[in-house]
């Protein structure tokens, strides 16, 4: 586990185990300008890495706003996709069922999603052990 980022409400860090960087909001976004920080920094690790998967657990990230769903699907998934130079990106979502407003937010950039790029999708997940074992089984290329 290498941590790349980390303040009071989220952490940015690589699992060796399952090849995967994760971006883990342990508490909720205070504004717009953070949320960005924090993705900047999610990117920033990305690029250091060989991986081609995401995940972002957003159980405790509350609701984000529409600018920075945009913010996402404008300027995050295109420079992960970018960076890949023709490898497909496998981004997940760990969601809270009871935490509507996270939900929300996440079913709104899930949606959208399919417009960024032929073939990419955002899986989600309620289950840690389910999405572990959606990440050992993706075969990269």
């Amino acid at each position: 586990m290498k941590e790349f980022f980390k303040n009071s409400f989220a952490k940015v860090y690589y699992d060796d185990t399952l090849d995967a960087l994760f971006l883990e909001y342990i508490g909720k976004v205070p504004n717009d300008e953070q949320f960005i920080l924090v993705n900047k920094a999610l990117l920033d690790a990305f690029t250091k890495l060989k991986t081609q998967k995401v995940v972002a657990d957003i159980r405790k990230m509350g609701i984000i706003s529409l600018a920075s769903q945009e913010w996402v699907l404008k300027s995050l998934f295109p420079a992960l996709i970018k960076h890949l130079d023709g490898k497909k990106l496998y981004h997940a979502q760990l969601l809270d069922a009871k935490e509507i407003l996270s939900k929300v937010s996440a079913a709104n950039i899930k949606n959208k999603s399919t417009q960024v790029a032929e073939g990419f999708e955002v899986r989600q997940f309620n289950d840690e052990t389910e999405l572990k074992s959606f990440l050992k089984n993706i075969e990269v290329s």
